[in-house]
């Protein structure tokens, strides 16, 4: 067609300039509007695979290839539908995705989250309810906006976080933040960890599993105490010292304070620990009324109930032996 269209202005020599300049426009137009079709192409064939698919990593391949595209919206919906959470279709999230974040620059986040004591899972550089939970959680502790979501600014920050922190560190493979983190440490193992640490009189504001200020500030007093590098993070070796020390300090068997940890998990409420006493009180294993308090008593109960069922005499409770207790209760 762009044969026949020049051959025809050439055969008008008395306008030859004006035919050139307006070809040139012609054609113009034609390469961008075929440039604009080939990328509509390449977004809707992404979108209809990513749909096929139907998997979260897939929405999130669609919005950092087109976070303003067509059917970014539509992405974001699904997407908060698979992560369990309400639609999340406001300002702070559509910040964040217009910022075209690379996965080197979210792995970098995340890094600097994990070595902030606020992230705990994979690097991968998927902003997944982990990695939400850790911006959410250093947003709070700074009196931040975002709720979970970066603006300029704040992405800002801890990239340049973790650069200055891979700078003055040899290997950033080798960091103390990335050694705890290579451990893998459960929450069950956390809380002990804050335990032994409140055993031994050094305060992490709390024991619920999350490493953060009092925590890190709690374990460099320790370590500095006892003669180890100080970093505010645990290695393997430090570890089994923490525990002899705090075993030293408490002659309670570990078992025992492992078994009350897995119960405390549970999360029971007082209603659910009434039942309880009520279907030991069924059972004949305890007397009188039934509280919610889980006093000497009731854990002297647990312990022969457990006895002549089989299982360990810990005086503390699994899910599972909830669960057959109140089988055995409703008999």
């Amino acid at each position: 067609m762009i044969s026949t269209m020049l051959a025809g202005a050439l055969a008008m020599p008395g306008h030859i300039a004006m035919a050139q300049a307006d070809l040139e426009d012609m054609i113009g137009t034609i390469a961008r509007s075929l440039l604009e079709q080939q990328q509509g192409t390449q977004e809707t064939s992404l979108w209809q695979g990513v749909v096929q698919n139907g998997s979260a990593a897939g929405y999130r391949q669609y919005l950092e290839a087109y976070p303003n595209g067509t059917h970014a919206r539509d992405a974001r919906e699904r997407l908060s539908q698979l992560d369990g959470s309400p639609a999340v279709e406001n300002n702070a999230a559509r910040a964040e995705a217009n910022l075209g974040l690379s996965r080197t620059s979210r792995m970098a986040i995340q890094r600097r989250l994990a070595a902030l004591g606020f992230y705990r899972s994979g690097i991968d550089g998927d902003f997944g309810s982990g990695t939400r939970r850790a911006i959410a959680a250093w947003q709070d502790a700074r009196q931040l906006p975002g709720n979970g979501y970066l603006n300029a600014n704040q992405a800002r920050t801890l990239q340049q976080g973790a650069a200055a922190a891979a700078s003055t560190t040899p290997d950033a493979a080798t960091s103390a933040a990335q050694a705890e983190l290579d451990l893998g440490l459960s929450r069950t193992r956390r809380i002990q960890i804050q335990r032994d640490l409140i055993a031994l009189g050094y305060d992490p504001k709390g024991a619920d599993g999350l490493f953060g200020t009092g925590t890190r500030e709690a374990i460099r007093t320790w370590q500095r105490d006892t003669g180890e590098r100080v970093t505010g993070y645990v290695t393997a070796a430090q570890l089994r010292s923490l525990q002899s020390d705090a075993a030293g300090r408490n002659p309670a068997p570990s078992q025992d304070r492992a078994a009350a940890i897995d119960e405390e998990l549970l999360g029971l409420t007082r209603d659910e620990r009434v039942a309880v006493q009520r279907q030991l009180i069924s059972l004949g294993y305890l007397k009188g009324r039934a509280d919610g308090a889980f006093g000497p008593a009731t854990r002297d109960a647990i312990g022969r109930w457990q006895g002549d069922n089989g299982v360990t005499n810990s005086r503390y409770l699994t899910a599972e032996q909830v669960r057959t207790l109140q089988r055995q209760a409703r008999i």
